[in-house]
Parts: structure tokens; C-alpha cells; sequence
């Protein structure tokens, strides 16, 4: 009797917690339903209002203009759109982020750092990276019309031409190998004519 007993709690048990995983099935609607236990009537005329919401088509919470993205979001942007156009990205931690084949016009990533960040392929028209920390970060066959990279580092980027920026490369990518332009040499007579 007591291994019966305990066979079924067990079976009982196995039994709730599979329940409590399964995924319940909506109640279709019916209309004009009658409950004969209180006499009332309910009636129904849309089906969705019994069935649970579908979350995988919420929409993502869209943030104001100008409102810095959090890096959840900036995830969930790349798994779908690849759409960071006008986003405000500025003082993030983006290190090895693969922002590859995006759309980044106009964003604004001052300060963020974007160190081995893959940025190939996107488009980086009038973003703003002033400060930004771009070390060994990738921009080949990226566009970057009218981007601002004033005190950005770039030592070891891969540059759109895929040459790589020289050490000491800040605000413009100096290629390796590369002389540094000289002042042209002005002769000053020593004794100028009055």
C-alpha cells in the first residue's frame, strides 16, 4: 500500500509540473453563449479577445529623438533592422560589436568605445565620433561623408582603402609607413633690409 501511495503522489507530482510548463490553448469565442448555472448571457464579438497577446509581434520600445539607445537595444536593432540612423549611441562601451552592413548616418557615438568594433560595409555619413575610442576598429568599404573624427583614436584601424592607420593616428587615419608631411623650409635673411 505504501509504494502504491507513493507512486502516486510522485505521478501526481510529475504530473503538475508538467502542467504548469504546458502551454495553455486558447478558448475560441463563442457568441451568445448562455450559462445555465447563473441564467446571464455573454456575448462576444471579437475572437482575439480570448486568446492570449502574440509578444514575439510587440513592437520594440521605440525611444524618443535623442534619447541614448542602452546596448539591449542596440542588439535588438542588429537582429533586425540594422537601422542606427540618427541614434543616439554617445558614451557606450561597444568593444567588438559587429556593426557591419548598418546604417549609422548621422548617429551620435561621442566618446563611445567602439575598440575592434566591424564597421565595414556601413554607412557612416555625418556621424559624429569626436573622442571616440576607435582602435583596430574595421571601416573598410564604409562610407564616412562628413563624419567627425576630431580626437578620435583610430591607432591600428583598418581604413576604407584597408590600409591600417599608424600609431598616433588621432582625428585622421595616418597610413603605416607614411612620413609625416614636413613644413616647407622658409629661409629668413639674417639681417632684413629696413
Amino acid at each position: 500500500m505504501t509504494t502504491t501511495l507513493r507512486v502516486l503522489i510522485k505521478s501526481s507530482l510529475f504530473l503538475a509540473i508538467i502542467g504548469a510548463f504546458a502551454t495553455p490553448s486558447p478558448v475560441p469565442a463563442q457568441e451568445n453563449y448562455v450559462n445555465s448555472d447563473l441564467d446571464t448571457a455573454v456575448t462576444t464579438s471579437d475572437a482575439s479577445a480570448t486568446t492570449a497577446p502574440d509578444t514575439k509581434k510587440a513592437s520594440l520600445y521605440e525611444p524618443k529623438p535623442g534619447e541614448k539607445l542602452t546596448f539591449k537595444q542596440i542588439t535588438e536593432i542588429l537582429r533586425t533592422t540594422r537601422n542606427l540612423s540618427g541614434r543616439n549611441l554617445s558614451g557606450l562601451n561597444l568593444v567588438g560589436l559587429d556593426l557591419s552592413d548598418c546604417s549609422l548616418q548621422g548617429a551620435d557615438m561621442r566618446g563611445s568605445n567602439l575598440e575592434r568594433a566591424n564597421m565595414m560595409g556601413s554607412n557612416l555619413e555625418r556621424v559624429d565620433m569626436t573622442g571616440a575610442n576607435l582602435k583596430m576598429a574595421n571601416f573598410y568599404e564604409s562610407a564616412l561623408t562628413a563624419a567627425k573624427l576630431d580626437q578620435a583614436v583610430l591607432d591600428g584601424a583598418i581604413w576604407v582603402d584597408k590600409s591600417i592607420c599608424a600609431k598616433g593616428s588621432i582625428g585622421e587615419c595616418l597610413k603605416v609607413g607614411a612620413k609625416p608631411e614636413q613644413p616647407a623650409h622658409v629661409h629668413v635673411p639674417m639681417n632684413p633690409a629696413h
